[in-house]
């Protein structure tokens, strides 16, 4: 009896490792960081009928390390993130990164966008020639990019 189950066993413990290895699905509760999991984000935000945030930085620029300082590392503004899917790409971390700033059309950092399922993407930018928003303000800003409105 024990040689009858034994290759359905193994079968179902392989489909399952192959399950496993094979379905990366992607969760609200992190940023994704390379080009490579773009396509998923943008997939699973279409699924959902969800925008999904898109930020591109780089490791020299001040403003960059101002944005993650200053906005998001508040926890509102990180509570309000976590209901969404993110992707944070550094352009000179790899050709695929910087290929998919050039596609998307980035011109200067941090470039924040909202992206929604239409495709329609809303930048939001803390930092303003009259001077920074607030962090309420950029709340503002982000909640009205999520809803569609710019």
């Amino acid at each position: 009896m024990k040689k009858r189950f034994m290759p359905l066993l193994l079968l179902t413990l392989i489909s399952v490792l192959f399950l496993s290895t094979t379905a990366e699905a992607v969760t609200t509760n992190q940023w994704y960081t390379k080009a490579s999991s773009f396509k998923k984000i943008e997939k699973a935000a279409k699924k959902k009928n969800k925008p999904y945030i898109l930020f591109f930085y780089t490791d020299w620029c001040g403003y960059c390390k101002k944005m993650n300082k200053n906005y998001l590392s508040k926890e509102k503004i990180q509570h309000i993130l976590s209901k969404y899917y993110r992707i944070k790409i550094n352009p000179e971390k790899g050709e695929a990164e910087g290929n998919l700033a050039q596609k998307k059309g980035v011109q200067g950092f941090p470039d924040f966008r909202v992206v929604h399922p239409s495709g329609i993407s809303i930048k939001v930018h803390p930092f303003k020639r009259s001077g920074s928003l607030t962090v309420k303000e950029f709340i503002q800003e982000l909640e009205a990019a999520l809803k569609g409105e710019s």
